[in-house]
């Protein structure tokens, strides 16, 4: 832990720069990840008119934490409401709410939050007017303690001046169709990724989806249309017509992750038939995602092909059997042939929610019994790799 006055200067000097420029505050987070001896730092803004997260980066943020939390624990993090009570620069330190016996029992905590090598939270609000309100989180890890005095005063002394940032360069952080929370995400990802409205209109593709187009028969873009052979195409096509009206009509829930759809793609002619390609879908609607892919219902393709680079990771998994990252490390270090016990103890949550979690992958995967999942994972194209 650094808080000297050397580093606090150096801070400083880094927050305003990003009036300039706001690619500088990734630099901010992480210069004030290190001086905090944090586990991470996450800055994220929710834009008042059209209730849309509207801004969502940080320090040691793993983008398909960000999406799982964007998708599905959003809904039941304890910690949101007590931070948005609270006046701009007042904390809330989350320890002093939650003690260990709440977080035991708690799925935020034991599924998602220490899973992922979080447990304490020191939050507050920088911003909050009529346009936006920008949060301040700095966590820390489980086997650390909450952030000491020292730290928090620290602190204090820098919320003035990124205060004053945030109020200042407050177009960073209200809703723009240009600079989408979702859509940073999805570049940051390794895996093919395509974004397409659901009549089929390509509305973003990462960078491994742009490698992907360029080795592969199977699928393409043309006239802004995704593209593959006929029968998956009307097949997709018809499943986003379906949900289209599903969220018309108001029958989609708003709570909780939207599961994914398997397709396994190969070509209908005799030459190319020995090619398959494998995607997995879901939808994203606006009520469920916070806005962060724009105002319009979206799906969101995963792409796995056998002949291209990266192979198959825990993005992947997850697309195929909707597990979250929790469930898909559970489920890697079964495979390694890890006990439920020895788990628990390495991802510091309860046995209790190892089991409850290993039921749930159970149950997505279609298995019974450890054996059965094991043998699915092994058969799996590309198993070796594990995000």
């Amino acid at each position: 832990m650094d808080l000297s006055d050397q580093r606090y200067d150096s801070l400083t000097h880094l927050v305003y720069e990003t009036l300039e420029d706001r690619q500088a505050w990734p630099r901010v987070f992480e210069a004030l990840r290190e001086a905090m001896d944090a586990r991470a730092i996450h800055l994220l803004a929710i834009d008042k008119r059209h209730g849309a997260l509207s801004y969502s980066d940080g320090a040691a943020m793993a983008p398909q934490i960000d999406l799982e939390y964007i998708q599905k624990y959003q809904f039941i993090d304890p910690r949101l409401k007590l931070i948005l009570e609270k006046h701009p620069r007042e904390w809330v330190h989350c320890h002093e709410h939650f003690d260990d016996a709440y977080v035991a029992n708690d799925p935020f905590y034991q599924e998602f939050l220490l899973p992922h090598g979080a447990r304490y939270l020191s939050s507050c609000k920088l911003l909050d007017d009529s346009e936006a309100t920008v949060i301040l989180a700095c966590l820390r890890a489980p086997d650390q303690s909450p952030f000491p005095p020292e730290a928090i005063a620290f602190l204090d002394r820098l919320l003035p001046h990124m205060a004053r940032a945030c109020r200042v360069g407050v177009k960073n952080f209200i809703y723009s169709t240009q600079a989408l929370v979702g859509h940073a995400l999805v570049n940051k990802l390794r895996q093919p990724v395509v974004l397409m409205t659901t009549t089929g209109e390509v509305v973003q593709t990462n960078e491994a989806a742009n490698r992907l187009l360029e080795t592969t028969r199977l699928i393409r873009i043309s006239d802004g249309q995704l593209q593959m052979p006929e029968r998956y195409r009307q097949g997709l096509l018809e499943q986003c017509a379906k949900i289209e009206g599903q969220v018309r009509s108001g029958a989609v829930p708003t709570v909780g992750a939207a599961p994914f759809t398997s397709l396994q793609i190969v070509a209908d002619d005799v030459e190319g038939a020995d090619e398959v390609l494998y995607g997995f879908f879901t939808t994203l609607v606006p009520e469920q995602v916070m806005g962060s892919f724009g105002l319009r219902p979206l799906v969101m393709l995963f792409f796995y092909h056998p002949d291209s680079a990266p192979p198959i990771d825990s993005t992947l998994l997850a697309a195929a059997f909707g597990l979250t990252n929790a469930e898909c490390r559970i489920a890697a270090m079964l495979a390694e042939g890890m006990s439920l016990k020895q788990i628990a103890e390495m991802l510091g949550v309860q046995h209790d929610t190892v089991r409850k979690q290993l039921q749930s992958v159970y149950k997505k995967t279609a298995t019974n019994r450890q054996p059965e999942l094991v043998r699915l994972l092994l058969h799996l194209p590309a198993n070796a790799a594990w995000a």
